[in-house]
């Protein structure tokens, strides 16, 4: 059986939010990290603003805007630019977690960040350091340098300081 390209591998999982490593599988038959997925559950109705492609088309009636009970954001953050193939790959991959869920909206959107490799760096000495790091991107922002290390020996992490 061949090995898929990329891959995922969980990170970090709490009440509202989930990280996952982003793994591609190079021709030289190395799997590398090449980002992060982040997932939020934003516990929220869907807003115009959540669509900013929407926003001129319901600039006038607002009121027409069917909003979602609830949105979960995704949103990729790589090392480098990818081609719209990639993205399409990966958009697919990231909205099989969590599509058909009744009444819920979501989106997708990728971040590059150049110097993700210093935070892939630091991962297996500092995680929540890295996590905290990255879940600047959500709308909750959520510390979570604080945790203990233990915590990854689980499925679900929780704060216990």
């Amino acid at each position: 059986m061949k090995m898929p390209e990329v891959y995922l591998i969980g990170e970090l999982r709490m009440k509202n939010f989930e990280i996952f490593r982003l793994m591609h599988t190079k021709e030289d038959g190395w799997n590398y990290v090449i980002g992060f997925l982040l997932v939020e559950d934003c516990n929220r109705k869907s807003r115009i603003s959540d669509y900013p492609f929407l926003e001129e088309v319901y600039k006038d009636t607002p009121e027409e805007f069917d909003a979602s009970e609830n949105i979960i954001k995704l949103q990729v953050i790589i090392t480098e630019p990818m081609t719209k193939k990639d993205i399409k790959v990966l958009e697919h991959i990231s909205v099989s977690l969590v599509e058909f869920k009744e009444q819920t909206a979501v989106t997708f959107s990728v971040i590059v960040r150049e110097d993700l490799n210093e935070l892939i760096d630091q991962l297996d000495e500092n995680p929540f350091a890295v996590y905290t790091e990255l879940l600047l991107y959500t709308e909750a922002k959520p510390a979570v340098s604080h945790f203990k290390k233990e915590s990854l020996r689980r499925l679900f992490q929780e704060d216990t300081s």
